[in-house]
C-alpha cells in the first residue's frame, strides 16, 4: 500500500542521490577525456590556464562535491555550491537544449540546499562530528 509520509521523507534522498549520480557522471567523464570538454569552457572562464585545465579542475570538483553530496557531508553547503556553479554554466551555454537543461539541474540541486540533510545523510547519522 502506498505510504504518502514514507514517499514524502523519501523524496529528497531519492532527488540528493540522482543528482550525485549526474554529478558523478559529468565529473568523471571531464577527468577521463577531458580534450573533448574543452569547447564548452568559455573565454573568460579559463582564468588564464589552459582550457583542459579548467576541465580537469571542474571535473574534480564535481567528482568531489556528488561524493560528499552522496554520502551527505556539509549537503547543503555542497549542494549550494554545486548550485551556483551549475548555475554560471547553464547562463554561459544560454537558451540552448543543454544550457536549459542545466538550468533546470540548477534548481534541482537548489532545492536538495533547501532540504538540507535527510535521515540517510552521514551527518544526520552521526550529527555531533563536524559532517
Amino acid at each position: 500500500m502506498f505510504d504518502a509520509h514514507k514517499a514524502r521523507e523519501l523524496a529528497p534522498v531519492i532527488l540528493r542521490l540522482g543528482l550525485t549520480f549526474v554529478f558523478i557522471w559529468f565529473g568523471t567523464n571531464q577527468l577521463m577525456n577531458a580534450e573533448s570538454w574543452t569547447g564548452f569552457v568559455p573565454e573568460w572562464g579559463t582564468f588564464g590556464l589552459d582550457p583542459q585545465t579548467v576541465v580537469y579542475l571542474n571535473g574534480a570538483f564535481e567528482v568531489i562535491g556528488a561524493l560528499m553530496l552522496g554520502f551527505g557531508i556539509f549537503v547543503r553547503w555542497v549542494a549550494t555550491l554545486l548550485a551556483l556553479h551549475l548555475f554560471v554554466i547553464a547562463s554561459s551555454l544560454g537558451l540552448t537544449p543543454v544550457g536549459v537543461r542545466d538550468f533546470g539541474l540548477s534548481f534541482a540541486i537548489l532545492a536538495v540546499a533547501f532540504f538540507g540533510p535527510d535521515k540517510y545523510c552521514l551527518s544526520a547519522l552521526y550529527p555531533r562530528t563536524l559532517l
